[in-house]
Order: structure tokens, then sequence, then C-alpha cells
């Protein structure tokens, strides 16, 4: 028996296309808002269900001898160990057998347990556990009985032991913190290899933003000159200037009478070798190679990438889309995105953090060449407007900067006032620790973006690490301040380019409107077919429906972006299939009418209708091609559903439609006539 393997091979392309296109299809079925409630109450019961009996357990202490836990619960005498639980069972992995005593309850190593288990290592997951959920000061329904919320306590977050959140939520949920309110919010999962929908489908925000890196460049300048005058003082060179004189070149000039060669392993260090220096008259003029500069401006566009993808992570956006376009700019897509306002703060905030002393000589209105003026902002409590500013004299010299930050949390003090707490990596720390000590007495200025933000006296050495931006922060301006040092400062301002913000009811009446065109279309196309072409327009109708399917599926196996373009570009190959079965159906028509044979016309109509097809379509994506390579947002997901839906077109009107006509037709013994 001969194996139909070119049937076997379109079945399975059918059967993954279906399964592909599964997840999509429920995600656009519309969901009863009673059924969905419900389902979140029902989700809240399971979770509390499993939560009460741990929060009872304190602490599981290992007890080697007689290879045993004991769990230390808050009322023993009436504390039930939850049988089934999947936590437990999680991290037990049926190793241990649970037993209830006059002296408490013990979870006992059984005789076949796993050679590999250890009893402090699954004691050290239990108290995880313990110490998480211990964490979770309630569980509750929203106001609006659409999500769970666990509330914590303050200041405290779920740490990676233990994991009992992924465990509650099971497969269904997913949580974003909200660090204002010390709680983490549910939201349902969103299904794998689901069609994504662009900004004009669902909303959302699109900017364009380049990086300034010419202030890298020059900070880069400046940097070296402080460096370069500490050593000359150090050495006790005489020196008039050091001096950035354009944002690559700096220029040393000495004292008349001074002999000084810049030479020596101190400088060598700091110039390396991405530096040249030439003599002038009276000193040196020293250049940053074109090759470090071009280094430096990459290296800045990547830092900005990196950067605006932490802070865009921990916003919460679903599927947000962050790409590098040409040499020095940066595309930015937040679909879904519900306050944009917010986006553009935490996106576009430089969040440069830097310390510098208060200068004890001088005066704001004359300055003096090592002194700078910055001001603090002081704002109204309720209008949090600027009602008026005070300069403060600083040192021209930053001795400690954010980028030695490892984390930043938002604290409020007994008034309810909003700050900034700040916790610095252990070089941080070192360097923190000899700034205070060598300036008790001093003021030292917080400073961030340029603005004063407090300048505190040093009364002793601060040795731990720690400082506060104290200033008229409400308490979502703390927790998106908290946000961006956390996630690193961006190497420097960004400007944005283009913008454009795309309302949800928007979204949703351009897909309403375009899947209207699409079945208004495609329902047009099916009627001439099946009039004009009878059996095989039936069979042309099965050919369209695969190659939908087939465009779905890619478009979620890619996991393409589908734009309204896409869409246009969707119904566009809907025609070209149409187009491509017409060709074979006339070239059949012609074959028969010249008096072939019906099994010859139909393979003739084929095989010539296929060169023409091939030709036609094979052209069209060479076009799509050009399009995605050189084309931008919509005109890309206009070019690659283009491109997936011709590839479809052809499989199915040329493979498919020709099984159709092997399984209906050709396999007949006496074929004198067919339905066309």
């Amino acid at each position: 028996m001969k194996i139909p393997w070119k049937g076997i091979a379109i079945l399975a392309v059918l059967i993954a296309a279906i399964v592909y296109d599964i997840p999509t299809i429920l995600t656009l079925m519309p969901e009863d808002e009673s059924q969905k409630l419900l389902k979140v109450e029902r989700q809240f019961e399971r979770i509390k269900q499993q939560y009460t009996p741990l929060k009872e357990v304190n602490l599981a202490v290992v007890e080697v001898k007689k290879k045993r836990l004991n769990l230390i619960v808050e009322d023993p005498g009436n504390y039930q160990y939850p049988t089934n639980h999947p936590i437990l069972e999680k991290i037990l992995e049926d190793n241990f057998r649970y037993a209830k005593e006059e002296s408490g309850h013990y979870l006992y190593l059984k005789d076949d347990a796993d050679k590999t288990v250890f009893l402090s290592h699954v004691a050290d997951k239990l108290n995880g556990l313990f110490t998480n959920v211990r964490k979770i000061e309630a569980i509750k329904l929203s106001d609006d009985k659409r999500s769970i919320v666990f509330a914590m306590e303050e200041d405290k977050r779920l740490s990676a032991q233990g994991e009992p959140l992924q465990t509650f939520l099971a497969d269904e949920l997913e949580v974003s913190y909200r660090e204002e309110q010390d709680l983490y919010l549910t939201r349902e999962k969103p299904l794998e290899n689901v069609i994504n929908r662009g900004l004009d489908l669902q909303g959302g925000m699109y900017q364009d933003v380049g990086v300034e890196t010419d202030i890298v460049i020059k900070s880069v300048i400046t940097r070296m000159s402080e460096d370069l005058e500490d050593a000359l003082i150090e050495d006790a060179v005489n020196y008039v200037s050091v001096d950035p004189i354009n944002d690559h070149q700096i220029e040393l000039v000495l004292e008349e009478d001074e002999n000084f060669e810049l030479k020596g392993d101190n400088y060598e260090r700091l110039l390396g070798s991405i530096y040249d220096y030439s003599a002038i008259e009276n000193g040196y003029l020293i250049t940053l190679q074109d090759d470090e500069i071009e280094r430096i401006r990459k290296k800045a566009i990547e830092q900005a990438l990196e950067t605006i993808r932490n802070r865009i992570d921990q916003l919460g956006v679903k599927e947000p889309s962050i790409q590098l376009r040409g040499d020095d700019s940066i595309i930015i897509q937040l679909p879904g995105l519900k306050d944009p306002d917010q986006a553009r703060r935490v996106i576009g905030t430089t969040a440069v953090l830097e310390f510098m002393l208060v200068a004890n000589k001088g005066s704001v209105d004359n300055p003096g060449k090592d002194n700078i003026v910055l001001y603090e902002e002081v704002r109204d409590s309720l209008t949090k407007e600027v009602i008026r500013t005070i300069p403060h004299l600083l040192e021209n010299k930053v001795l400690l900067k954010g980028d030695r930050i490892r984390d930043s949390r938002v604290r409020f003090s007994e008034t309810g006032q909003a700050s900034v707490s700040l916790s610095l990596d252990d070089k941080g720390k070192r360097q923190f620790a000899e700034i205070t000590r060598n300036n008790v007495g001093r003021l030292l200025a917080i400073v961030l973006d340029g603005k004063v933000q407090s300048a505190p006296r040093i009364n002793e050495e601060i040795a731990g690490g720690e400082a506060v931006i104290t200033g008229s922060f409400s308490p979502e301006e703390a927790a998106e301040q908290a946000l961006v040092l956390r996630s690193g400062a961006l190497p420097a301002p960004i400007m944005i380019n283009e913008e454009n913000t795309v309302g949800p009811s928007l979204g949703e009446d351009s897909i309403r409107k375009s899947l209207m065109a699409l079945c208004v279309g495609f329902a047009a196309v099916i009627l001439f077919m099946m009039i004009y072409y009878e059996v095989a327009g039936i069979f042309s109708v099965m050919a369209l429906l695969f190659n939908l399917l087939l465009i779905g599926a890619a478009l979620a196996y890619f996991q393409a972006t589908l734009t309204l373009p896409g869409m246009a570009g969707i119904i566009l190959t809907i025609g070209m299939a149409v187009d491509a079965n017409v060709l074979i159906f006339e070239r059949i028509r012609e074959e028969i009418g010249r008096g072939s044979p019906v099994r010859t016309a139909v393979n003739t109509g084929f095989r010539k209708a296929t060169v023409t097809i091939l030709d036609a379509n094979i052209t069209t994506i060479l076009a799509a091609i050009v399009l995605f390579q050189f084309g931008t947002g919509a005109i890309r997901g206009f070019a690659i559903t283009l491109c997936i839906g011709i590839a479809a077109s052809m499989f199915t009107s040329i493979i498919v439609g020709r099984m159709l006509f092997e399984i209906v037709y050709l396999r007949r013994q006496r074929l004198e006539k067919i339905s066309i």
C-alpha cells in the first residue's frame, strides 16, 4: 500500500496551524463579565485556603539525630497540618511523612527518601516560604473584584526563596508590585503564542527618542581634566589651568618657569591609549581619539537602551517593544499603556545622582572658578508647584555618583512625608564612608538631575552606605524616582524626535471596522467562487480558509505584531490567493475547451498556471522584503503580513488545491466530467 505522504504532510500543517491559532481565538472571544468575576473569586478562595495554614507556622527546626523537622507553630494544640498542600508537596517531594505528637508537629524523613535530600536544605526552603508568607499582611479582593491583592507589611517585599506567590497563582495569574502601596496585584497571565496587536489596534504610546551623546563625550573630557588636575597637584606641578576647550580636547597650561613632561606611570594610566597629546607653548594639547569618541557614542546608546528597557519593565506594560534604529535613535512602543504621562516621566528622567560638598568660601553672586551654583526647589505642599528656589554654592567636583546605587526604596516619615532611601554597593559604601569621614561638620548636597534635593550636615562617618533623598515628594513621585534610580541613570538626556499616542477606543474601532471589511470581502469572494466555479469554487474556499489559518499561525509563532496596515496586507493576500485559483481554474477550462481529457486538463492547468503564479508572487515578495528592510512601523507590519500571506497563498492554491482535486476527482477510474 502506497503511503499518502503528501496528504499526511498537509494534514500535519493544518493541525499545527489550528493549534497555534487557538490561543488567539480564545483571546478574541467575548467573556461574560459575571463569569469573569466568579473566576477571580474562585481563585481568591483557593489562594486563601493555601495561605491560611502556612501563616500559622513560624519556623522549621532541624533535628538531625531524629531525622526530622520540628514545625514551630503559633497554636500547637489546634494546628491542623494541611495535607495535599501544593506548595509543601513541591518542597517535600514525597520524602517526608507528617506526625502529630504531644511534643509538637514533625516532618520525618522517610526511610526510602531520596539520598540527595538533606534536612538542612529542605528546612531552608521551608523557612524561606514561611518568612515570605508572614510578610503578607492580608489577601483580599480589589475594590472592583477583578484582581487579588496581596497586601504586604510596610517596606516588605517577597524574596525569591520559597516563591509562595508563584505556587499560589498556578499557571493562571501573574503579579505586579505597587511600591507606593506596599502590595502585589494579580492580573491574568496572557496566553502564549498569541498574535500581538500593535498600537493602532489596542491603543498605547509610540516614541522615537534620541540620546544626546555629545553630552556624554563632554562629561568624559571634563572628568579627565579633573583627574589630570588632581595628578598635577599630587606631583606638585605648577600649572595655570587644565580646561576642556571643546568636546574632545583639553588644554594644559603650565606656569612659565615650570619644566614638566607629560610622562610617567601615573599619566600613562590616566591617558591610556585613547588620548593623544602634543606640546604647545607653555603646556600640552590633549585630544580624545576619534575611535574612542565613536565607542563612547555607541556605548551611550546601548546603555540608554538597556536603562529604558529596565524602567519600562517595572511599569508593568505587557509586550513592550524597545529597539535601536540607526546609530542614535531608540524606538519605544508601549501597547495598552494606561498612563502615557507616567511613561514620559519615567522614560525621560535622566536620574543623574551626584554628591557634592557645599562650598565654605565664596558667594552665590560671585561663585568663582572652582564653585558652581545649583538651586533647590521649594514646592507647595498641596499643589506641588514651585513657589521659590534656594541657591546653593557648591564645590564644582562630584565626590560620588549614582552609579553606585544598589537599591532605592520609598520611605515615609512619622508625618507621612515621602522620601527616597538609597543603599550603595560595596565600593560605594567605602567611598561614602571616606567622604563623610573626611568632611565631618560640612554640608553634603544631594543633587538629582542638576537640582539640589537636600544638603544635610555630616555629623559623623557614615559607614553603612545608606542615604536619604528628602524633598516635596508625593508618594507617586517618590515611587517613580526610586524606580528610575534603581533601574540606573541614563548616560545623557534624551530628546523626543516623534511621539504618537493612540486611545484604546480608537484601536477597538479600528479592529471592528477591519474585521468587518475582512468578513465582507471574504464573504463576497466565497459567493463569487462557489457560484462561478461550482465544486472547484468550494475547493478554492477551503484553500482560502486554510490560508487564513496559516497566516494567523505564522504571526503567532513568530510573535509578530499585527497592525492596521498588517490587516490590510491580509485582505490583499486573500485577493491574491483568489487570483491564483482563478488562473488555475481558467487554465483547466481552457484545456477542456480544446478537447483535452479531463485528467490531462487538470494536470496541465496546474502545471502551466504554477509558473505564472510563482512569477507574480515572487516579485511581490521581493517588493515586500524591500519594504520590510527600509520601512518602519506600520510599513514593516504590512510587509510582514504580506510575505507570510503570499507564502501561505502559494502553498494553499497550488499544493492544497491540487490535493483536493486528487481526492475528489483524479482518483476515479473513469473521469469524464468535473464541476468547474
